[in-house]
């Protein structure tokens, strides 16, 4: 198994050709091609780094999201969290604020840009997003929450997949924010994989008073994982060790969760969330 910071490694560079890519092929279907050719493990961090280039072809050729909404609609929509967190990656690097352009979104991925824009935030501005801790001020508390969440994806891999780095580094942050911070660690570590029980036992120990959020970010990563056929071994593992059920069962319970939540354009995705951090 390859351990967590060469998968680090590994995911940075799939990224970095995926984006390049999409930003200089405009045939869709030919960077769908491309982007296929990756490891099935990580085939998502390709269409969420193809998505943010796409956006910001998009948004710096036409002042819009119509080139983004077309390839999210012919071949992304497998890939849909991570392709919504990439657009959030493009609005961080443009600097543009993200409730301009989440309007329209389905309700259940729109605060997964705004966990992409934190991620950014979180791993390129760090002045302002981990110094000075600050959240953008035109942010209500839904999508400070989103962006707590990306935060906290970016810290594990700040971290470099070490749970004492990681604690310290979320412990600088007021208390209110740990929650969210901790679903996005959960994201994460399920996510990237290359971890053994150990690390997994210290994470739970660091999570203490955050067990609910941590699991729930794992259940998230396994959902999106079981819903594009890209589970591995390792994922399974994780999902065993933590959350004591399958991937397929994982995967069932959050689809179920989703149904019953009612449709609400503000706040589906937290109602959504609330109702998995209960069930697990």
């Amino acid at each position: 198994m390859i351990d967590v910071k060469d998968k680090m490694t590994l995911i940075q560079s799939i990224f970095i050709d995926s984006k390049e890519k999409a930003l200089a092929i405009s045939d869709h279907e030919k960077l769908n091609n491309s982007l296929l050719d990756n490891d099935i493990e990580f085939i998502s961090i390709a269409y969420e780094a193809a998505s943010m280039g796409i956006a910001i072809n998009s948004l710096e050729q036409t002042n819009s999201l119509e080139k983004w909404f077309s390839f999210y609609q012919e071949y992304g929509e497998k890939h849909a969290a991570q392709v919504h967190v990439g657009l959030g990656w493009a609005l961080s690097e443009l600097n543009l604020k993200p409730s301009e352009y989440i309007k329209d979104l389905e309700p259940i991925y729109k605060y997964r840009v705004i966990d992409g824009f934190g991620y950014h935030e979180g791993r390129f501005k760090r002045r302002q997003a981990v110094r000075s801790q600050q959240i953008p001020q035109d942010f209500d508390e839904m999508n400070t929450r989103a962006f707590n969440q990306g935060l906290g994806r970016s810290f594990w891999y700040t971290a470099q997949g070490e749970p004492e780095k990681l604690s310290k580094l979320i412990a600088i942050f007021p208390e209110e924010r740990h929650y969210d911070m901790w679903r996005g660690v959960g994201v994460a570590v399920a996510y990237v994989g290359g971890i053994e029980e150990s690390i997994l036992n210290q994470l739970s120990h660091y999570s203490e008073n955050n067990q609910n959020p941590f699991k729930c970010g794992i259940a998230l990563a396994i959902h999106t994982r079981e819903e594009a056929n890209t589970t591995t071994e390792n994922t399974k593992q994780i999902c065993k060790f933590i959350l004591k059920k399958s991937t397929s069962e994982v995967s069932q319970i959050l689809k179920q969760l989703e149904k019953e939540t009612p449709s609400t354009p503000d706040l589906l995705y937290f109602d959504w969330v609330n109702r998995i951090e209960q069930q697990l």
